[in-house]
């Protein structure tokens, strides 16, 4: 089996979105807020998605995917690994990657190189999970125990007081966990610290 094709291709959202809600999370650009005039939540906005698609000779596709500056990381796959992986065997998957993550060293040791080199795996285990007719997690080694803990992701800053019965309702439903979006920062002062201590 070898690698005959890489397609890849940007999906965009283009329908009506919800605007942010204030303190949605803490980003990067917050340290530089003062300066901008305009909103610093927009490049970790996902209203695109990159497709990977690896055709091999024998007719199996493998799917990748990657949310992280899609356009930029279809260039890179497009560039520089679709090069290194055309009549290419899958199986030899860690290769591949080495190969991959040497190959793009000098600007991608993280950041939007490594973005582009998980897509690539994430298909490259598809293809293998198809080939072998198997789930993949048993060609990771298999399972490591019979149940998962869930937790509950929706939590974001909202005012406290909506917060506090948010979280209560998650825990009654029974969740043990919860993700909480970060949404003060340095730009929020004392105000954004003591709401912090208060979460």
């Amino acid at each position: 089996m070898k690698i005959k094709e890489i397609r890849t291709r940007v999906i965009e959202w283009r329908g009506k979105t919800v605007p942010l809600p204030p303190h949605f999370c803490t980003n990067p650009m917050d340290a530089i807020a003062p300066m901008l005039s305009k909103k610093t939540m927009g490049t970790f906005t996902f209203h695109s998605w990159l497709i990977v698609e690896i055709a091999t000779d024998n007719g199996l596709v493998g799917i990748g995917n990657a949310a992280l500056s899609p356009r930029v990381t279809k260039q890179v796959i497009d560039l520089y690994l679709k090069p290194l992986l055309i009549g290419a065997d899958p199986w030899d998957i860690e290769f591949l990657w080495q190969h991959m993550y040497r190959k793009t060293m000098a600007f991608g040791r993280k950041g939007i190189g490594m973005v582009a080199i998980s897509a690539v795996d994430i298909a490259l285990w598809d293809i293998l999970g198809k080939s072998a007719k198997q789930p993949v997690y048993r060609l990771l080694g298999g399972r490591t125990k019979p149940k998962i803990p869930v937790y509950a992701s929706r939590l974001y800053s909202t005012p406290l007081d909506e917060l506090a019965r948010e979280s209560k309702k998650y825990k009654d439903e029974g969740y043990k966990a919860m993700k909480l979006r970060f949404g003060w920062g340095p730009t929020d002062g004392a105000e954004g610290m003591q709401t912090v201590s208060y979460t």
